[in-house]
């Protein structure tokens, strides 16, 4: 907690220094770059898309006093990049940056590798099934499923303000801390949002499949992708933390909601059975806010999106064959964050 406390002052600071001078000192072109990688090129109006809705969106994402710690914003459209800018430095497109919770919907992605390969047989299995050592007396928590975790429905009391700090650096097995919190309400009765569900899943796959958690997804989603230049930071046991910390490029991220929108398929080759996509991108479980499996649904734009700590996305809809990415520097006040769902509504909007 302190670490972060310290950071936060670090960036008010120079957020205030910057305030003198260009936050964000890109042309404000949006125009894809031409790079060697899969990504094909397109514009605008070639995929349909609204240039003046456009325009607004990415007004926003360059403005000096809206969403001032943003860093990049692609928009893919028909499976084409027709938008993508890095307001502070050209450089973002080759820099792995920490997707927060986003690295959650990879941890259920991975989930539905580890159900199609049979590694995992079903989500209605305990964990205790998986590493009973982790576990102390409590029976309540020998009933949590990985369904359980997959809907944060656990029922322990794991606080991201307090307990993601002590988590990140827990000494011995990181599942044993969580395991050790007391329980807040029984297993499967109230949805609570922490980074302590998905550790549990995470740790599940990977004893599981006698691989890390990293290893898993290099072999099974990365690679496939052609992601190649990532890191996923781990807990002091050598567990990934299934909840934060991956670091990914932003047209990696891209990748991702690509494949999804696909229905798991990629170059021919079905990565992710399509009905565990569908099933993870329903209604599963929230409160005030529809949730499926470690993705949030938006009904009213007809799609779905991976969600990370100051307000990044990975926005998919299927009705509009359309991704959107947008990533920002988190940990500092939320009121330089910007209403990120008022970017994703645009870029809705601009595809005709």
């Amino acid at each position: 907690m302190k670490t972060r406390i310290i950071s936060l002052i670090l960036l008010l600071f120079l957020v205030s220094c910057l305030k003198e001078e260009d936050i964000k000192p890109g042309n404000s072109d949006y125009t894809p770059l031409t790079v060697d990688d899969d990504w094909e090129i397109s514009s605008p109006e070639n995929e349909n898309m609204n240039r003046e809705i456009l325009d607004q969106a990415y007004e926003l994402f360059f403005s000096e006093d809206e969403f001032v710690m943003a860093n990049s914003l692609i928009v893919v459209r028909n499976g084409r990049i027709i938008a993508e800018a890095y307001c502070k430095d050209p450089d973002d497109i080759n820099r792995p940056h920490n997707v927060q919770s986003i690295t959650k919907s990879f941890t259920s992605l991975l989930t539905g590798i580890a159900l199609q390969k049979g590694i995992l047989t079903d989500i209605n299995t305990p964990l205790y099934d998986f590493y009973p050592e982790a576990f102390d007396d409590d029976q309540e928590k020998r009933k949590i499923t990985i369904r359980n975790c997959l809907i944060m429905k656990t029922g322990i009391d794991f606080n991201n303000s307090d307990n993601t700090e002590e988590l990140y650096h827990a000494e011995g097995s990181s599942l044993s801390y969580i395991l050790s919190l007391p329980m807040s309400y029984d297993t499967g009765l109230v949805f609570h949002y922490n980074d302590g569900a998905p550790h549990l899943a995470g740790g599940a796959i990977a004893r599981a499949s006698g691989m890390s958690l990293e290893k898993f997804a290099d072999d099974y989603l990365f690679k496939p992708l052609g992601i190649v230049d990532y890191k996923w930071e781990k807990a002091a046991d050598g567990l990934n933390f299934g909840a934060f910390s991956l670091f990914l490029k932003p047209r990696d991220m891209a990748k991702a909601g690509q494949l999804c929108l696909q229905d798991g398929e990629w170059n021919g080759i079905q990565l992710v059975d399509p009905s565990w996509i569908r099933e993870a991108t329903s209604v599963q479980s929230g409160t005030g806010s529809a949730y499926g499996y470690y993705f949030w649904i938006i009904p009213s734009l007809e799609g779905y999106y991976m969600l990370g700590h100051g307000g990044q996305f990975i926005y998919v809809c299927p009705t509009k064959n359309l991704v959107a990415v947008y990533t920002a520097s988190p940990y500092i006040s939320d009121i330089f964050f910007g209403e990120f769902e008022t970017l994703i509504e645009l870029i809705y909007q601009a595809a005709e």
